[in-house]
């Protein structure tokens, strides 16, 4: 059966990805091979098949009703539920924008117990870092009783329990008794923890949402954040970007700082990416209510956000009357230009789990938006974005087959299996209500493989 449905989802670029490696690396000679050899390792590590391979490989299937362990792909971190303080309460938001006279108006308008008859949402979003969250909580933040720029577990804004109906009655209650109508997750999720929501009951009242950016894009941004902030890198001279692609090979390697970040926050891997986490990671993404990617944004925001909760006229920046896309590179040069195409073709070869989940996302975005009568839809580019990315920054001429364009025709090929989707979702709706080991802004636990500047 696994043996099937992993020939049935074959990846789209399996042979593409032999013929662009042998390419790569026939072209490179003497140190430069034994480099481009070092970059290109995680990838094929242990196996042949490409990350993106589809289905459900021979060695990996799921766990039965039988089976004792876990599979694999849902083993987090051997520890206990971490030490709650024993003053756990509600903290308001450090960006909160409800004063204490306008808490006590809100209290005696709001809903009390239950979101069924209401039109208002509370917005549920996970922000994956670099990826347009700050623009996202910006908006929401100007039109909303109270947000969370990043929702703190030690504050109890969120991550309170493994069981969604528990975790989602903690986000309507800081609702109704705080106004917190948007709240942003920002942390690596574990394997188990049910985000988005899967059954009715816990997902009543919300609106989840996440933004994708492509991940060449979002890796830039994060380089020159390196550039930037030169403490937050392995070597003290940030200057040249090669310092950057080898900063994670030597040890530097915290939540905050993995190559391939999309596809490690959505499935929670600490380790080798492998087609499981990019499978997680898609049957993460049709729980979305709203995909959003960075050539959708302005629809999604002028025409399904902002008229979500009714938000009208203009904040500071203009939004929700004529948004602009978040523009990262506006003005800015790139700063792998002068970096040897060799190194960056690698780089983009190391990103290929992420470039297939980003072309989900844009597949998916694309028809959410459709299917709530959104008109002005930005049409699909239907070259892969890996292709495009390495077409952009190397001397190689693709051409994409009919097969392997991102486009509603080919999307079956792009879905995880169902299967795999129902086995992880019958794990998410049954959790204990037990507190969540996570580490990141505002958690409460203290892990090693976790350390780095956020």
């Amino acid at each position: 059966m696994a043996a099937a449905a992993a020939a049935a989802n074959k990846s789209l670029w399996t042979k593409v990805s032999i013929s662009i490696v042998s390419t790569l690396i026939g072209i490179c000679l003497g140190a430069q091979f034994n480099i481009l050899g070092s970059l290109l390792h995680i990838n094929f590590e242990g196996r042949g098949d490409s990350y993106l391979d589809g289905g459900i490989p021979d060695y990996i299937v799921p766990t039965t009703a039988s089976d004792n362990k876990p599979p694999s792909y849902l083993k987090w971190q051997d520890t206990a539920p971490p030490e709650t303080p024993s003053n756990w309460t509600f903290i308001k938001p450090q960006y909160c924008n409800m004063c204490d006279t306008c808490h006590q108006k809100w209290l005696q308008s709001a809903p009390t117990t239950s979101m069924k008859n209401t039109t208002e949402k509370i917005i549920v979003h996970y922000h994956l870092q670099h990826n347009a969250g700050t623009n996202f909580f910006a908006l929401a933040h100007a039109f909303t009783p109270c947000a969370t720029r990043a929702c703190w577990q030690i504050h109890k804004h969120c991550l309170i329990s493994y069981n969604e109906e528990v975790e989602a009655e903690n986000i309507r209650s800081n609702y109704y008794q705080h106004g917190v109508q948007y709240v942003s997750y920002e942390n690596m999720l574990p394997p188990r923890f049910p985000l988005p929501f899967v059954s009715d009951s816990a997902r009543e009242g919300l609106f989840f949402t996440i933004i994708m950016r492509d991940p060449m894009k979002r890796l830039i941004t994060w380089l020159r954040q390196l550039q930037k902030y030169p403490s937050m890198a392995t070597k003290k001279d940030v200057g040249a970007p090669p310092d950057f692609f080898w900063s994670e090979m030597e040890g530097n390697r915290g939540v905050y700082k993995r190559e391939n970040l999309n596809v490690r926050w959505l499935s929670g891997t600490l380790d080798d990416v492998t087609p499981d986490h990019v499978n997680i990671a898609k049957c993460r993404l049709q729980l979305f209510d709203l995909v959003i990617v960075d050539t959708t944004y302005d629809a999604a925001v002028k025409e399904v956000i902002c008229p979500l909760n009714n938000w009208q006229g203009l904040d500071e920046h203009g939004r929700c009357n004529g948004t602009q896309t978040p523009n990262h590179t506006a003005k800015k040069p790139d700063p792998l230009n002068e970096t040897d195409s060799h190194f960056v073709g690698a780089w983009i070869e190391r990103l290929r789990p992420s470039f297939e989940l980003y072309d989900y996302a844009r597949i998916l975005s694309y028809l959410q938006l459709k299917d709530r009568g959104v008109k002005d839809v930005p049409e699909l580019n239907e070259v892969p974005s890996y292709i495009e990315t390495l077409a952009r920054y190397t001397d190689l001429k693709l051409n994409t087959p009919k097969e392997s364009l991102v486009s509603l025709k080919n999307i079956d090929k792009f879905h995880p299996p169902k299967e795999f989707c129902d086995s992880l979702k019958k794990v998410w709706v049954s959790n204990a209500d037990e507190v969540p080991y996570v580490n990141g802004i505002g958690t409460i636990g203290k892990g090693r493989i976790f350390t780095s500047h956020g």
